[in-house]
């Protein structure tokens, strides 16, 4: 009798789940999009649903607005973030070490949050800037509104530039200096020489990055969904989710329709990343010693110097502060001494609604943390560290959730377990596995970055003296792994935390999220106080939990363990 082989046994059945919780959701999707009825219900195999989405004018002015949406904001970000990068990476501009600091803040604010300061600071009849430009000139209406595409390109824009900066400024401090010292020699000044050699050889970073936030700016959900909405600019996220939520009866056809297009269209834009960047390389650290050349700005560093400043204070310094102010206002815009306030933060404790968003969103986020993390591991053990000859296609399951932005992935959630026989519906049970199907795309990416360093020296000693497959990642694996476990769980309950778009679907009573509580009090916007202590609470578990996750090694930084 031959013996099992029980590796590639664990091995399928991780490769069995991991398909599950992907592939299933995504072929319901699919399913969906050619039924009558809603999830659950009986129906008929149909095309109407995208004969009506394609037949319908609005489709195609939707489609226009994302184009425009995503167009505008990847330029702008994208040419600001340039900037920043190479004052920061290449100039003699003072406090150089702060500004990078306060210019990668926005990075960890939710997008949710730097809304709800724009919609403060911008709304047409109590926005604080409104007020004050109508008072100081005269004003009968409001110069800005942020009811409009135009204010969403700019509240993505914004916080879009410090993601991008991440990139582009390690791409510059890594880079040789000794071309742009030619050129200098050779007569060129510091812009000439930036145009002309530096931009050109970080070409592929940002070339890539940019590409990469065009496909982020894909997903975007709360900021189009706050801000769209109550004007009427629908781009496909604010769109799938008004399908359901507003259209009467809820239009699942339309919206599983839209979202299988959404999919397709990413899955080719993807494909045009891959074919644009393959090859795309140049090799711009060498092996003799080198450091960046810094560009003496004489005094227009202090130009350089408040163009930083100009970014935080918009990014973060103003939106930020009208939400912390706020949150202690008894009536927002009412900013008088005896108008401040703790209430709106008691008023978490003491709101059951509040309290339990708050307590669900730390035990399903640390929970689904947790496993995702120990999953991820163990795929990413399968697909860098054996010979299992379904590991290939592990890898690329895992990815696929890069091309599914959170809406669809919600939508086809929804359709997928509410058709199970078993009631998970409304269960906490179903928040956890909807967390751990959108985690597992970055999890396995990071662990497989992180598995990639360990040497397999020490674990074929391990079998060598007879310890199995199992004992071997129980005992070698995942204790070397342990720093970058726990910075792992840090993200992603960050993630988790501010997750809305895929989360909403399933908010019921017992289930409330507070990412998806402060969102849908933002959207009736009369309790502006207690959603502005609602996002502060929200960002400071983000920023801690981000700051814990770097100090453990993420980002780059080592851990002083």
């Amino acid at each position: 009798m031959r013996k099992i082989d029980h590796s590639f046994l664990a091995m399928s059945l991780v490769t069995l789940l991991v398909a599950f919780l992907i592939l299933f959701p995504l072929a319901m999707l699919l399913y969906g999009s050619f039924w009558t009825e809603r999830p659950g219900f009986p129906g008929d195999f149909t095309f109407a649903n995208y004969i009506t989405a394609y037949g319908d004018f609005d489709t195609y002015k939707v489609f226009l607005n994302t184009a425009l949406l995503i167009g505008s904001k990847t330029i702008f970000a994208g040419i600001v973030a340039l900037a920043l990068a190479w004052i920061i990476a290449r100039t003699d501009t003072p406090c150089r070490i702060m500004l990078e600091a306060l210019i990668i803040i926005p990075f960890f604010v939710p997008g949710i949050m730097e809304a709800i300061g724009w919609i403060m600071l911008l709304s047409p009849k109590t926005g604080t800037l409104n007020v004050f430009l109508r008072e100081l000139f005269g004003l009968k209406t409001s110069p800005f509104n942020i009811y409009s595409l135009w204010g969403i390109i700019w509240v993505m824009s914004l916080g879009s530039v410090s993601f991008l900066f991440l990139f582009f400024v390690t791409a510059l401090r890594n880079m040789d200096a000794s071309l742009e010292e030619a050129a200098a020699a050779s007569g060129a000044g510091p812009l000439r020489t930036a145009l002309t050699i530096t931009l050109p050889m970080i070409a592929p970073v940002v070339l890539g990055a940019s590409f990469f936030s065009f496909i982020r700016a894909m997903d975007a959900f709360e900021i189009p969904v706050l801000l769209g909405l109550p004007a009427g600019v629908f781009v496909f996220g604010n769109r799938i989710y008004a399908a359901i939520e507003y259209d009467f009866p809820a239009n699942y056809g339309l919206a599983t329709a839209l979202g299988a297009s959404f999919f397709v269209l990413m899955l080719g834009l993807l494909r045009i990343q891959n074919k644009l960047l393959r090859g795309k390389e140049f090799f711009v650290i060498t092996g003799k010693g080198y450091k960046p050349q810094v560009v003496r700005l004489g005094h227009f560093k202090y130009v350089t110097f408040a163009f930083c400043i100009g970014y935080f204070l918009l990014a973060t310094g103003l939106p930020l502060s009208q939400v912390v102010l706020g949150s202690f206002l008894r009536v927002f815009g009412m900013n008088q001494w005896d108008m401040l306030t703790l209430g709106n933060y008691t008023t978490i404790v003491t709101d059951p609604l509040v309290w339990r968003s708050l307590t669900n969103t730390v035990i399903i986020g640390g929970s689904a943390a947790i496993l995702t993390v120990l999953l991820s591991t163990l795929v990413a053990y399968i697909t860098t560290r054996t010979k299992y000859p379904g590991r290939n296609a592990l890898d690329l399951i895992c990815w696929l959730p890069n091309a599914i932005p959170g809406i669809v992935a919600g939508v086809g959630m929804l359709w997928a377990y509410i058709t199970l026989p078993v009631p998970l519906f409304g269960t906490l049970t179903l928040l956890v596995i909807v967390f751990v199907t959108i985690g597992l795309p970055v999890a396995v990416r990071l662990m497989t970055g992180v598995m990639g360093q360990l040497s397999p020296e020490l674990e074929e000693c391990s079998m060598v003296h007879g310890a199995s497959w199992g004992q071997t990642f129980r005992k070698i694996i995942l204790p070397l792994l342990k720093p970058a476990l726990a910075a792992g769980m840090l993200i992603l309950f960050v993630n988790f935390s501010r997750a809305v778009s895929t989360t909403i679907l399933f908010s019921v009573h017992g289930t409330e999220l507070l990412a998806v509580t402060l969102f849908k009090y933002s959207q009736v916007g009369t309790r502006l106080g207690l959603v502005s202590a609602l996002a502060v609470v929200l960002t400071v578990i983000n920023v801690t939990a981000m700051l814990a996750a770097r100090r453990l090694g993420a980002f780059g930084q080592q851990s002083d363990q």
